[in-house]
Parts: C-alpha cells; sequence; structure tokens
C-alpha cells in the first residue's frame, strides 16, 4: 500500500494510534513483503479504529467551531 503524501497533519496521530493498540511501528513497507504481515486481535482493531474515528470527529469539531467564528 502506497501512502500519497505521509507529511499531512494525520498521518502522526494515526502512527501513534498504530503503534499504541497495534504494535506497528512505522507504516513504511520493511522490504521482505512477509515482514509487513502481522496478526492482530479483533479487539485491538477495535480499539485503533474506535480511537481513530474519536480522534476524527475531535478534528471536524475543531473545523466546524473555526468556520463558524470566520
Amino acid at each position: 500500500m502506497t501512502y500519497r503524501n505521509k507529511t499531512e497533519a494525520h498521518w502522526e496521530p494515526l502512527l501513534t494510534i498504530a503503534r499504541d493498540e497495534l504494535g506497528i511501528q512505522s507504516f513504511d513497507p520493511i522490504g521482505k513483503p512477509s515482514a509487513d504481515i502481522r496478526m492482530c486481535r479483533v479487539d485491538e482493531i477495535g480499539r485503533a479504529l474506535e480511537r481513530a474515528y474519536d480522534l476524527g470527529l475531535l478534528v471536524g469539531n475543531g473545523v466546524k467551531r473555526a468556520a463558524s467564528t470566520v
């Protein structure tokens, strides 16, 4: 999977979630395809998705609030 723009603001929080919940240290391929495959428990994936969703709500709410004050 190739990511187009890793400098966007959302990548760092998503990588933090991936580290905390899934033990993923980088979104960059390691080189060997088998090394890029990892087993994750369903509850770990659920927690990671929940945190990412919550982050999206917070960011969206902040953007909405900022737009309404302009």
